[in-house]
């Protein structure tokens, strides 16, 4: 009997827990399906959670709200970079104030683009500081001892360069005029041409092939003539696929190999002539069409011997005036004593020139020579005098002087900000006026196939001067950039 109770009260027990574990997990469930359960929360508990959602999901201040508008440049710009005209292609904008404060930068404003040829202003602004308005590039011809009383110069006539892009051969003509003039009648050595100035190649590794044979790629030397290039001259076919008639070069160079495939493309094509050539060589291959229709057509070229050239033209001009030259070993000496000299003209008027046509001899001869001065890497010098006038450069790289290489890149807030540095430097009013255009905007372009860069400086209506840098890469090649870009630039003059 006892075990009997004993049994029943355990399941009486039992029992018990059973229905008090039951109404725990009811209370659990009903608190999970978001209605109150039979045992009511107390309500402290209730309005303190409710108060902690409230102050989340609160609405900002009103100021900043404001905060959170976007300024004019910056709609003027996004709604300019969805034009259906630049679909694909990277953008950026870049806007200083006269004090260089950033005023507007786009996205991609710190984001290193290709310059084309607006990063000649990188160059150009570092020569004026550098170089000074007054240098000048000297050529001289020289000899190692003053002709006898028989006019006899018992040695070598050395041209040495200084690597002057803007020597002419009728500035070479003048030169041998004076060795005549101060009585040289023979020459027992020969005429040497000293390009030693520039220990760089002719042309850089990173220019395109499709470019160095053309006029504007033509290579740097010790010494330049006519700037390198020269003009080829195309009878075309009768019609169109026929050959095209090579008609002759200006100069005519000697020892050139003609390559010519050019066929004849359609009527008003234009110039579809590609040039291939390598610095010194001897063979120059023409492919691509001349239009329908046209005799003599001319195409530019870059000219692959400039110092070979230069030996022709004194050569020719000593021989002209009876100098007899005997062609001999060479009899150079160390002493050297001066026989003729040119200098160029003053550099604000190379860069006008430089600036005026994009002029990438001219910009390249300033770039390697800053690097002669300081007898370093070009592109230290440069990047060295830029960053102690202020400009903290990311990502720039800078692999020549003229913005021909692809791999020239730079950012657009930092091209703004040379700009800047360069229009408040002693040689800053000077600086400006080398750009070109008028009225409220002077500025430098930079054009290649997909590539368009502008950057110089626009004057609002209140006579405030703002600095900007508009970039795209990436460009259909059929977009007109320049007409699509003026609204952007009005925004630039007027929007605050």
């Amino acid at each position: 009997m006892a075990n009997e109770r004993r049994s029943k009260g355990w399941r009486r027990l039992w029992t018990v827990t059973g229905w008090l574990t039951a109404g725990a997990f009811a209370v659990l469930w009903w608190r999970e399906s978001g209605k109150e359960p039979v045992v009511s929360t107390p309500a402290p508990v209730v309005v303190r959670e409710v108060k902690e959602v409230t102050r989340v999901v609160s609405a900002p201040p009103a100021v900043e709200k404001k905060e959170m508008e976007e300024s004019g440049l910056a709609k003027a710009f996004r709604e300019w970079s969805v034009r259906p005209e630049l679909k694909g292609a990277l953008v950026a904008l870049c806007v200083l104030d006269e004090k260089g404060q950033t005023v507007y930068a786009s996205p991609l404003a710190e984001t290193a683009l290709c310059p084309a040829s607006a990063m000649k202003t990188v160059t150009t602004g570092a020569a004026f500081a550098l170089l000074g308005p007054e240098f000048r590039f000297e050529t001289t011809l020289t000899a190692n001892a003053k002709p006898d009383a028989a006019g006899v110069l018992d040695g070598d006539l050395e041209l040495v360069g200084s690597g002057d892009p803007t020597l002419s051969r009728e500035d070479l003509e003048a030169m041998a005029d004076a060795v005549v003039a101060k009585g040289v009648k023979k020459i027992n050595g020969g005429i040497v041409v000293n390009t030693r100035v520039f220990s760089a190649e002719p042309v850089s590794e990173h220019w395109n092939w499709g470019d160095i044979g053309n006029a504007y790629g033509a290579g740097l030397f010790g010494v330049n003539v006519d700037h390198n290039r020269l003009v080829i001259a195309f009878d075309a076919a009768g019609k169109e696929g026929g050959p095209a008639k090579l008609t002759g070069s200006n100069p005519a160079l000697k020892g050139i190999w003609w390559d010519n495939t050019v066929t004849t493309g359609p009527a008003g094509s234009g110039d579809q002539v590609t040039v291939f050539s390598e610095p010194r060589g001897r063979v120059v291959s023409l492919r691509g069409t001349v239009p329908l229709g046209e005799n003599g057509f001319a195409v530019g070229a870059a000219m692959p011997d400039p110092p070979g050239y230069a030996e022709e033209v004194l050569r020719a001009r000593l021989v002209k005036a009876g100098v007899k030259i005997s062609g001999g070993a060479s009899r150079r000496a160390e002493t050297r004593m001066e026989l003729a000299r040119h200098a160029s003209a003053a550099l604000p008027e190379i860069v006008d020139h430089l600036h005026r046509v994009s002029d990438n001899l001219e910009s390249q001869a300033l770039f390697l020579t800053m690097g002669n001065l300081k007898r370093e890497d070009p592109a230290k010098v440069v990047r060295r005098y830029w960053e102690e006038a202020g400009v903290a450069f990311e990502a720039l790289r800078m692999v020549d002087g003229n913005g021909l290489a692809r791999a020239t890149m730079i950012r657009p807030v930092d091209l703004a900000r040379v700009n800047w540095a360069a229009s408040r430097a002693a040689t800053g009013e000077r600086f400006v006026k080398s750009l070109t255009g008028n009225g409220p905007m002077r500025s430098k372009r930079g054009a290649m196939s997909g590539v368009k860069t502008e950057v110089g400086f626009l004057q609002m209506p209140d006579g405030r001067q703002r600095v900007f840098a508009v970039m795209a890469n990436g460009l259909d090649v059929e977009v007109d950039f320049w007409s699509v870009r003026m609204p952007l630039l009005e925004a630039v003059r007027t929007v605050e």
